[in-house]
């Protein structure tokens, strides 16, 4: 669990791309480089954008996997202690945290950021579609960093708040979404898209009015996925450790999964590894494939985002009950009995845990949950409660109570503002 989810290859090339504009000979063969002295934002701009873009791709799968570990949607089998402290709660600086996700975050930032520069200064850049999408992964980036991160770091710059990474996404989303308006056609996927994902920074920032009016914005039944591969020359470990099939990948917990609803599919009968301290390990089967499209930005997670906002902004559990009906039914559960509205927050994040399982979103909801309301359940958003017993006998222990990873020491080590 060193490497991120897609070659390292395939990384450099693509922040070669984004991130330098390196000066090459545009002979060669390589067309995923352009020459920063013949750089045009309107003819190499799809390239620009696509190729931070990528980056972006990467960082969300290795937030989606190492995340999951961190919010107890996955279970490991690895024997390496850095792993097991990452899954426990419990961090060291020098744990894994730059390879696993800081590294493929910052990458992701920094070529989006560097694209959102490059990009504006085109003679078309406020109807731009590039321009719109470099800005709209920088936005997911910063969300992600700031949801996952206890702090973060923009392109070696000063140590950062998540409420600053935060603000700085909500700038990016709204450029996207301001930019996306303006082209038209193809824009409108990026409008709905990064509609999702201010709303989610906003709610985050406890921002609830604006939460709950972006939110409103996104038509029923949008989705936006992640695009991933099937092609072996760019799988990484991501499929090894996610999809159980190699001894040490990753593994569900049984206590919370095996509950037969459909939105967390599951092989029960399989043991992917030798049983956690006497509890048996089972294998998702939501993600069979490299080529899985991983679901980044839906109407349903804007839902979500609007009955949230109303229960904490304005005290309504109305919305939150009504979308709890629904999804319960979607899972093949009996009525929710209600209650006070930490009852139907916990809920409520209860629900987005089973339909959003392994999609990069937990973690955050966690972080937030806890500070809304700091006696919250986590057996109830079906999460290890702090003291616990860790479920691996490698390194022993118990469950902790961070849910965020420092900046590793790759970072403070060479940032001079540190």
């Amino acid at each position: 669990m060193t490497n991120l989810p897609r070659s390292i290859r395939g990384a450099i090339l693509a922040s070669v791309a984004a991130l330098g504009l390196a000066s090459c000979n545009m002979d060669v063969t390589n067309p995923t480089v352009i020459d920063a002295g013949t750089f045009d934002p309107t003819s190499d701009g799809r390239t620009l954008a696509l190729s931070a873009q990528t980056n972006f791709y990467i960082a969300f799968q290795s937030v989606a996997l190492y995340g999951g570990l961190i919010s107890d949607e996955l279970w490991t089998g690895a024997i390496r202690l850095q792993t097991n402290r990452l899954a426990s709660r419990t961090f060291l600086g020098s744990d894994d945290i730059n390879a696993d996700f800081f590294a493929p975050l910052s990458l992701a930032v920094a070529s989006n950021e560097n694209a959102v520069t490059a990009l504006a200064k085109g003679a078309n850049a406020a109807s731009d579609v590039n321009l719109a999408r470099a800005s709209m992964n920088l936005g997911y980036a910063l969300d992600l960093m700031a949801e996952t991160m206890c702090s973060g770091v923009i392109q070696g710059g000063p140590e950062l708040s998540d409420t600053q990474l935060l603000d700085t996404a909500v700038a990016a989303f709204t450029r996207a979404v301001s930019t996306a308006s303006a082209a038209g056609g193809d824009g409108s996927d990026i409008v709905n898209q990064a509609n999702v994902g201010l709303a989610r920074a906003y709610l985050q920032l406890g921002d609830y009015a604006n939460a709950a009016a972006t939110a409103a914005l996104v038509p029923s039944g949008f989705v936006a996925n992640v695009v991933t591969t099937g092609n072996v020359s760019t799988q990484g470990t991501l499929g090894n450790q996610l999809f159980g099939t190699t001894v040490g990948g990753q593994l569900v917990a049984p206590e919370r999964y095996r509950v037969h609803d459909p939105r967390m599919p599951i092989d029960d009968t399989t043991q992917a590894v030798p049983t956690l301290n006497g509890l048996p390990s089972i294998i998702q089967t939501k993600f069979t494939s490299y080529a899985d499209p991983i679901r980044l930005a839906s109407a349903l997670e804007a839902q979500y985002i609007g009955a949230e906002a109303a229960l904490l902004g304005s005290g309504d559990p109305g919305p939150a009950l009504a979308l709890i009906a629904a999804r319960r039914t979607a899972g093949g559960e009996g009525a929710f009995g209600g209650g006070t509205n930490q009852a139907v927050f916990e809920e409520l994040l209860n629900q987005r845990a089973r339909d959003f399982w392994m999609e990069g979103k937990k973690l955050g909801d966690l972080r937030r949950g806890l500070q809304d309301f700091p006696t919250l359940s986590l057996p109830n958003v079906l999460t290890d409660p702090v003291g616990a017993t860790f479920y691996t006998s490698v390194g022993g222990g118990t469950f902790g109570s961070t849910f965020c990873a420092p900046i590793p020491p790759e970072e403070t080590n060479a940032n001079p503002n540190f």
